[in-house]
């Protein structure tokens, strides 16, 4: 048996141990997933009537997060934030998310 036993599993320990740490360091709020899919709607609804406009939107969309991903990154660095945990926060690996933001983060 793994040393994981239960990954992948919506129950078990990994799973009780995941809904821990996301329970502790926080969800997402509940107005911030509102905006979100309010955005997606919006976008989704021009992209129907206005698809030019829907495109300048997402264009707008994707050059304002890489900035507030690495200001935010810098924030949790600051806050002591392991490598680990931001790299989990954000989908990844402690060392992707090394990779991609420690040369524009100084610790």
């Amino acid at each position: 048996m793994e040393a994981t036993e239960g990954h992948g599993a919506k129950t078990g320990p990994l799973a009780d141990w995941e809904y821990h740490v996301t329970t502790v360091e926080g969800l997402v709020p509940l107005d911030v997933e509102n905006m979100l899919a309010a955005l997606q709607e919006r976008i989704a609804d021009l992209a129907q009537t206005q698809p030019v406009t829907a495109l300048r939107a997402v264009a707008r969309l994707q050059d304002a997060v890489p900035a507030s991903a690495i200001d935010t990154v810098r924030g949790a660095r600051a806050a002591m934030v392991s490598w680990e945990a931001i790299g989990r926060a954000l989908g990844c690996t402690r060392q992707s998310a090394h990779e991609r933001f420690a040369h524009r983060v100084t610790d």
